[in-house]
């Protein structure tokens, strides 16, 4: 994971934030949300995308939701086989390693005042989504696609930037009634050539029910 990768992932909450805000909109960040809820819908083993209703707080990955504290996020994913979980409490993330003898981070978990306030799915974890759910981390150049999973976005943000010698772009697709952010980032070189890209989908409290 490189630490322009780290600073996408992170700009993508502070983004969801500011919106959030703006618009006066604000998920009700209870104490001990997860305890109050009902079993979690586990994206690892349901097509999310099939259900009737789209609710990031009635989800888990790998065991883990938000409004979970950090400990029992630890615990719960340092029980999952085939990963490394890594701590980084100066950025307030619990990152996901797979393999664990390799560096490619595919999940990262923000904690804020010792609760869960965002999961992000990055890049490779689509192979561990069910049926079309997998589609969400591809589904960015393809609107049509998008709209079909998900329906029309509340809010689409697109921030270009970078130097002319290595240009980027930001685009991020809000669902903040289903509390779900797609968010696609790449640098390039100044001939157009592709360098990096970043795709990820981030769980987040939804703003409402719809």
């Amino acid at each position: 994971m490189t630490i322009w990768r780290c600073h996408g992932a992170i700009m993508v909450v502070r983004l969801w934030l500011a919106i959030v805000v703006s618009a006066g909109i604000w998920a009700g960040f209870g104490v001990s949300v997860a305890s109050a809820q009902g079993a979690p819908v586990e994206l690892t083993k349901t097509d999310v995308t099939k259900l009737k209703t789209l609710e990031s707080s009635q989800w888990a990955v790998l065991g883990v939701r938000l409004g979970d504290s950090k400990e029992a996020a630890l615990q719960t994913l340092q029980r999952v086989g085939n990963i490394k979980v890594q701590d980084d409490p100066a950025s307030g993330r619990i990152f996901v390693i797979a393999p664990p003898t390799g560096n490619t981070v595919v999940m990262s978990v923000r904690i804020t005042q010792n609760q869960i306030t965002a999961i992000n799915l990055i890049g490779g974890f689509s192979e561990w989504l069910q049926g079309d759910a997998g589609l969400l981390l591809r589904a960015f150049e393809d609107d049509s696609l998008r709209y079909k999973l998900l329906g029309r976005e509340d809010q689409r943000e697109a921030i270009r930037g970078g130097t002319n010698e290595a240009p980027t772009a930001d685009v991020t697709y809000g669902y903040f009634k289903e509390g779900i952010l797609l968010h696609y980032s790449v640098k390039r070189s100044a001939d157009g050539k592709q360098l990096e890209t970043l795709r990820e989908m981030v769980l987040i409290y939804p703003a409402r029910a719809r």
